[in-house]
């Protein structure tokens, strides 16, 4: 199941990154008195290194998961990281529910543009093990699945068409598929990021913050809390029904 679910999540991945493919500017809400440049908050994140601790709520206020964020500046180059592990539990198809866990690093250009991704997937006990790397400036992807200790799969592709087609076949979904789904890129909702300075409370005390928002077709995916120097107070995923909060505090 794992196994399955990590190529659906890779592709989803790929043809959201070639429909976002040079993003250099994320559409600040100029007409706000309020709005700030998405990259004006970016170098506060990096500037202070705050790490954030989330838990990860349901809409039926039932805990979920839990998520690590630590962001991270390498003096020598000037590049950049995110790294982030935690765990969720997820209900598929009306299966019982399925633990997963996670450690993963996004290293990021000086231009906070996402370069490399190297994610770890595991389940409890002696469950599957996946290890993924997508490697975005040399346009390649490589994945290896264990269970136990016994090495089931090691997959190496390419991110492009060809690539993606010898992947979705060995899922035995059709590679034409991958076509039809790139051409109907042009209907896909318009992406849209902004920042702005806003409040929120939190054990009763008003902070100041910055609200980082994702909308797509003018629907909000995800927004964020963000304190002044970076670190993340709340998220909110409308899509998915979750709300992230401070593990030290009640829902």
């Amino acid at each position: 199941m794992l196994h399955r679910l990590l190529i659906l999540w890779i592709t989803g991945f790929w043809l959201a990154m070639t429909s976002l493919l040079v993003v250099r500017e994320l559409y600040p809400e100029a007409t706000r008195l309020n709005a700030v440049p998405v990259g004006y908050v970016a170098q506060i994140i990096f500037q202070h290194e705050q790490a954030s601790d989330l838990g990860i709520f349901s809409s039926g206020k039932d805990p979920v998961g839990f998520l690590h964020l630590q962001p991270k500046t390498f003096a020598s180059t000037g590049k950049r990281a995110i790294e982030f592990h935690g765990n969720l539990k997820l209900t598929l198809l009306g299966k019982s529910p399925q633990h997963i866990s996670w450690f993963a690093v996004a290293d990021l250009s000086r231009e906070f543009a996402l370069e490399r991704l190297h994610l770890d997937l595991s389940t409890p006990g002696a469950g599957q093990h996946l290890d993924v790397v997508v490697d975005l400036v040399g346009k390649k992807a490589a994945f290896g699945a264990k269970v136990g200790n016994q090495i089931v799969n090691e997959t190496a592709f390419t991110l492009d068409e060809a690539g993606f087609g010898k992947l979705m076949a060995q899922i035995g979904v059709d590679p034409m598929m991958i076509r039809q789904l790139k051409a109907s890129q042009g209907e896909l909702p318009q992406m849209e990021f902004g920042a702005q300075s806003s409040s929120t409370v939190l054990s009763g005390q008003k902070l100041s913050t910055f609200l980082l928002t994702w909308k797509a077709g003018g629907q909000t995916v995800c927004e964020a809390q963000l304190s002044q120097l970076g670190q993340v107070l709340t998220a909110h995923a409308p899509v998915l029904g979750w709300k992230l909060v401070p593990s030290s505090l009640p829902r």
